[in-house]
């Protein structure tokens, strides 16, 4: 257990499943406020709320597709106007389709680059704005992928997204150091 994690807030995108559920789970076993966010499945989402209560932290569920900037803004807001504010943002909402390059359209490249990479990108400037405004030294964590240095041959958009976000990472943790904001990416694979 890590107390200084304690009753701090916590916002995952694509939270229902997969790593972020685990994410979810654990930041709600460590005493934390967790913003469960899902797209399409709320009833793993709900659970996975009643999971984080019963180890004692605290959960809601929002509904929210990260491709849209709208979407993210709501989901940032909702999760402050609830618990008052947010302490870290966990952009972990991802999405990956095998194709070949040569059979890919715009739209399917468009559509994977929407979801990792500005989707990532507007939730830690939603994020950042929080913490500028308030003064607070929050923190922003990006779920990359090995990917975003190996090329992955039939994914095109899914290594392009990826290798996006380190460079997004480096250049938002300069930008944002000033003020102690700490961006960072975990890149598993």
């Amino acid at each position: 257990m890590y107390t200084d994690l304690k009753d701090k807030v916590v916002v995952i995108t694509g939270a229902s499943s997969g790593i972020g559920k685990a994410m979810a789970e654990q930041f709600g076993a460590e005493g934390c406020k967790v913003v469960v966010n899902y797209n399409s499945s709320e009833s793993e989402a709900l659970e996975i709320a009643k999971t984080i209560k019963k180890s004692g932290g605290d959960a809601i569920t929002i509904q929210a597709d990260v491709s849209k900037e709208n979407e993210v803004t709501a989901l940032i807001s909702e999760a402050v106007r609830h618990f008052g504010t947010i302490d870290i943002m966990v952009n972990n909402a991802g999405f990956e389709k095998a194709t070949p390059s040569l059979e890919m359209s715009a739209e399917d490249f468009n559509h994977v680059m929407n979801i990792n990479l500005t989707g990532a990108f507007v939730g830690s400037r939603e994020a950042a704005k929080h913490f500028t405004q308030t003064k607070k030294k929050g923190v922003i964590i990006n779920m990359s992928s090995v990917h975003d240095v190996i090329p992955w041959p039939n994914y095109v958009n899914y290594a392009a997204s990826k290798g996006g976000l380190k460079l997004m990472m480096e250049t938002l943790s300069m930008e944002f150091a000033p003020h102690g904001i700490r961006v960072n990416n975990i890149s598993p694979g």
